[in-house]
């Protein structure tokens, strides 16, 4: 709080401009005597206050009565005139603008009087008060304490003109009266200003706020009076001592007019008295004082209880506002930051199949690899193949802290304010590749993988579980081979990959004479006849070929068969449609079986049996010429005792509608001990034999016309 602030607080003017209605206190507008508000007349001179109030104009019984009040009016000395403007002075200023309507009050008290020979005075005090007004009306409540000083000064010197009129003879006597009273009140107010510049500076230079002054503790002294007596500075006295002169009927008396000098003279003078009565004033109330300020506490205290009492029920409410958000927030935390609402929200994600989302809920627990969108496509791309990998995982990531495989992992990691935050995990892996080749390079998904010394065997990653493409490429002679895989690689997996990069030339055989051959789904060439030796391929573990032609207009396919590491192989793929190799062998071993055990003299000659094996029968030139060998080895003086066949089909060739087979058969003849014969074997080769086309009843019709002996083994 500024000085300023502490002076309005122990400070308080009373109204003291004439014709003020709405103030308790305030002097007639026309002969300036003491009135109350519920005048409605002046009771010293009639003057109409309630026209006064209105702005009309005074009935005319009212000069009359003017006239007579004047003539009372007059009977009033200068000094109880300064006695009741001094009731103007209060204990300090309560603002700038109070103390702006003590001035204006001066400029009120200045009525226009009929006397024209006022005139000039009057226009010159209104002058002199309307500037005093403009200077203390700029005062702030937020100025320096010394600056307002000084604008109270310069206030204070406006209201002092330098003349105040004509001399009291050129004056009727009512006039007088009334200019004297009016320079009694100038001085009046010059006064309270000077008292207001005390103040401000006792509070400017003060540590502490002055003792609230009263009224009724100041006094002035009057100039007519000795100097023994003095009579408080109120309105009430002024009123008091009025009313005394005017019964007393003392004569009237005109007076000089005061100068200058003598009005500041008198100003020192009554503030000297008034100060000295103030400080004995302030000395005999502070007892008072401190009483009263007891009784105030003593009535505000339970005043303050109460107010203290709706604070703490106050608190206490927004406690239980507090209290009751705070659970709220506990219980919704406690689920939405349970361990299963997490899971779910993080398979939601992972569902979403977003590699960028993906990697933002998942983190690697392996410190050299770091999850972004590029490293987690190939995890997406496999669990949008393979949906049911989540929700398994799902399932046993509510029960585990990891799967089963080991690839995902629900952990703790960290907290989410006072709830425990979990993440979920993949477990990067790692892969060994192998090849026959010394520096192969390596590819995973485009991007090269290969070992800064490049052997047969290297080791990759660590990567993100997933579907990748693998590429493997590498030197050899003047070819370049490489292999290309499209591999899952999850945590459990085998470790090791054998990419082993070799050439293999298979020789492709076929019971068509014309078909397409396809290696892993791509055209290696057309048979023909039957036969296609493949050029160098790069073996892989799951190489297989087949073929496809066309049988009675449609496409038919082969069996698929797996090549093998070997270099030089011979492949057979047939046409189930069609007699097969698989058929033909199986049906020449029944029939030469049967011819073995007819060779026996120990067993029955079953001819018939044997003849069923041939589409003519026992007419087929082939069933005759084993009949006749049959024959003959069930002589006595052949010393055979048995003979055993060995049949090897190495092709069958369905061709227009014609099915040719080639195949050797080793003759192996025991003969009886008696004789001393050594065992015979030989061995004939047969091509273009012919079979019929029925695969339900597969038979003979002929072994063709080239016969040849390829071996012959004869002791003899």
């Amino acid at each position: 709080m500024n000085r300023l602030s502490q002076l309005k607080m122990n400070t308080h003017l009373f109204a003291t401009d004439l014709g003020d209605l709405g103030a308790g206190e305030f002097f007639c507008p026309n002969c300036g005597a003491p009135i109350m508000t519920s005048d409605k007349q002046c009771p010293n001179c009639g003057y109409d206050l309630i026209a006064y109030r209105e702005g009309r104009q005074q009935p005319a019984t009212t000069s009359t009565s003017n006239s007579q009040a004047s003539s009372a009016t007059v009977s009033q000395t200068p000094a109880s005139e300064a006695n009741s403007a001094a009731s103007a002075v209060v204990s300090g200023a309560n603002s700038a603008a109070t103390t702006s309507q003590v001035v204006e009050s001066v400029v009120a008290s200045a009525p226009s009087a009929p006397d024209s020979a006022l005139s000039d005075v009057e226009e010159r005090v209104i002058e002199s008060a309307a500037s005093a007004a403009a200077i203390l009306s700029s005062i702030q409540a937020d100025e320096n304490p010394e600056e307002i000083i000084a604008k109270l000064k310069a206030a204070t010197q406006q209201l002092i003109p330098d003349d105040l009129g004509v001399p009291a003879s050129a004056q009727p006597q009512s006039s007088a009266s009334l200019s004297s009273r009016r320079e009694a009140h100038i001085a009046d107010k010059t006064k309270d200003i000077s008292d207001i510049v005390d103040q401000v500076r006792a509070a400017t230079n003060g540590t502490q706020p002055q003792e609230h002054l009263q009224p009724d503790d100041l006094t002035i002294e009057s100039a007519a009076t000795s100097a023994n007596t003095s009579q408080p500075a109120t309105r009430m006295a002024r009123h008091e001592k009025i009313t005394e002169a005017d019964t007393s009927g003392a004569a009237y008396q005109s007076q000089r007019a005061v100068t200058p000098e003598e009005r500041a003279a008198a100003s020192m003078k009554q503030a000297d008295v008034t100060e000295e009565q103030v400080e004995a004033a302030s000395a005999e109330k502070e007892p008072e004082q401190a009483a009263k300020t007891v009784t105030e506490k003593n009535e505000t205290k339970p005043k303050e209880q109460g107010r203290s009492h709706k604070s703490k029920r106050k608190w206490w409410f927004i406690g239980i506002i507090v209290v009751i958000i705070l659970l709220g927030a506990f219980f919704f935390g406690q689920h939405y930051f349970s361990r299963s609402a997490q899971l779910d929200r993080a398979f939601t994600v992972l569902a979403t199949n977003n590699p960028s989302r993906v990697s933002q809920i998942m983190a690697s627990n392996d410190a050299d690899l770091r999850l972004t969108p590029g490293n987690s496509r190939p995890f997406v791309r496999f669990t949008k193949a393979n949906p049911q990998y989540l929700k398994t995982s799902k399932a046993q990531l509510k029960k585990a802290s990891s799967t089963k495989d080991g690839t995902l992992g629900f952990i703790k990691e960290g907290r989410h304010f006072i709830f425990t935050a979990y993440q979920l995990t993949i477990t990067p892996t790692y892969r060994t590749i192998t090849t026959d080749l010394p520096e192969p390079s390596i590819y995973l998904d485009g991007q090269n993988v290969t070992a800064k010394k490049p052997t047969a065997t290297q080791k990759i990653g660590p990567f993100i579980p997933g579907t990748y493409t693998l590429k493997v490429s590498a030197q050899t002679d003047d070819k370049t081979l490489s292999r290309t895989v499209h591999a899952t690689f999850l945590a459990a997996d085998a470790q090791t990959i054998d990419l082993t990069l070799k050439p293999v030339t298979p020789v492709v055989h076929s019971n068509v004479a014309n078909a397409t051959v396809f290696v892993n789904g791509q055209n290696k060439g057309t048979l023909q006849n039957g036969q296609l030796t493949l050029p160098a391929l790069n073996w892989e573990a799951n190489l297989k070929l087949h073929l496809e032609t066309k049988l009675a207009g449609k496409t038919v396919k082969t069996k698929a068969v797996t090549l093998t590491k070997a270099a030089e192989q011979n492949v057979q793929a047939d046409f189930t449609t069609l007699p097969t190799t698989a058929q033909a062998q199986a049906l020449l071993t029944r029939l030469y079986q049967t011819a073995g055990n007819a060779t026996n003299a120990a067993n029955a000659n079953n001819t018939a049996t044997l003849a069923a094996f041939f589409k003519n029968g026992t007419d087929a030139a082939a069933y005759k010429k084993l009949a006749t060998f049959i024959t003959q080895a069930r002589d006595a003086n052949s010393n055979i005792d048995h003979t055993d066949f060995k049949v090897d089909v190495t092709q069958v060739l369905t061709k227009n509608n014609q099915t040719t087979f080639d195949f050797s058969v080793t003759y192996t003849t025991s003969y009886v001990a008696t004789s001393g014969l050594q065992t015979r074997v030989q061995t004939y080769q047969y091509t273009n034999a012919h079979l019929t086309d029925d695969t339900n009843n597969l038979q003979v019709i002929d072994f063709g016309d080239n016969e040849q002996k390829t071996a012959d083994n004869n002791a003899n």
